[in-house]
């Protein structure tokens, strides 16, 4: 299907895979969707395509983007910021070290929010008006509403949404729901809209594994993953996905004492300063390959 034929948004490439020609149908129809889709498949693409319907009705409607992550978040802002089907219709940023100014509520038809900020928000009055202005709200990495700490404010926010808003429509994507079915039936339960579920396993390219065992012990880990970011360094971009600041810490202080430049991206560094470290990771001249990460850039950001 190529993607002149949905006419609402022209996406950045000529046709839908088969995974997304399963949703382009559905689109342009008035019920929440369920998207559970893996890695780079495209599933943001579709949610752009559903939220360019909606704003296209009339020059009131509103429409959401909320995600768990600022940085992802901050992506989309730029993105959409920089998009010319969208820029014109406004679009404010709400996240932790982003407070949007009040009239960005007004004159912006597109919010991207986190996740708590969203919450807060439906527990305020002062944005009952904004928020049922609100015609369609995606929700990306859905799969957290199973998590402990911050599911319980996405699905508490959703649940208060709805209920203030019955008329809006709910978009959820993951790329890891095990249990998509099982939250479609419950999402239609919250404002009793017309519900579709659709998964699929394909990719668009292989994912290779590799699975190194290590003794346990914090050392060994460590020594491994600066090994193999030193050796691999000259020939490929690496990400060294951590757990806690310790140990990334521990990790970009290792990979610098042999001689190769590293940084760490986390929740700590202002928003500025995690964009610049994103633009030179991304850049081909920076001469920085190797970074470390807490989950700030494990869902869904495009770097390198």
């Amino acid at each position: 299907m190529d993607t002149t034929e949905y006419p609402y948004y022209q996406a950045p490439f000529p046709s839908y895979n088969v995974a997304q020609r399963a949703v382009v149908p559905f689109l342009d129809k008035d019920i929440n969707l369920v998207i559970s889709f893996k890695t780079a498949v495209g599933k943001t693409v579709l949610a752009e395509g559903a939220m360019a319907y909606h704003l296209s009705l009339n020059d009131e409607s509103r429409v959401a983007y909320i995600s768990p992550f600022r940085s992802l978040s901050s992506e989309k802002f730029s993105d959409w910021s920089n998009n010319f089907q969208f820029a014109h219709n406004g679009v404010m940023l709400s996240t932790g070290d982003h407070m949007a100014k009040p009239e960005d509520y007004a004159s912006s038809r597109i919010a991207v929010i986190t996740t708590e900020s969203f919450d807060s928000k439906t527990r305020n009055e002062r944005y009952e008006d904004w928020l049922k202005s609100m015609t369609c709200v995606v929700f990306d990495e859905a799969h957290l509403l199973s998590t402990k700490g911050r599911g319980a404010a996405m699905e508490a926010s959703m649940m208060r949404f709805t209920k203030m808003n019955p008329d809006a429509r709910i978009i959820l994507l993951s790329a890891t729901m095990s249990n998509a079915r099982q939250i479609a039936q419950w999402l239609k339960s919250l404002n009793n809209k017309p519900t579709k579920c659709i998964r699929s396993d394909w990719r668009p390219t292989e994912l290779n594994v590799d699975t190194h065992i290590v003794e346990d012990g914090f050392e060994p880990k460590i020594d491994m993953a600066v090994d193999f970011a030193v050796k691999s360094r000259f020939d490929k971009k690496i990400i060294v996905f951590v757990h806690s600041k310790a140990v990334g810490n521990e990790i970009v202080k290792r990979t610098r004492k042999r001689g190769t430049k590293c940084a760490f991206h986390n929740a700590s560094l202002k928003r500025g300063a995690r964009e610049k470290l994103e633009r030179m990771f991304s850049s081909s001249s920076s001469g920085l390959n190797v970074l470390v990460s807490t989950s700030t850039l494990g869902a869904g950001v495009n770097i390198g």
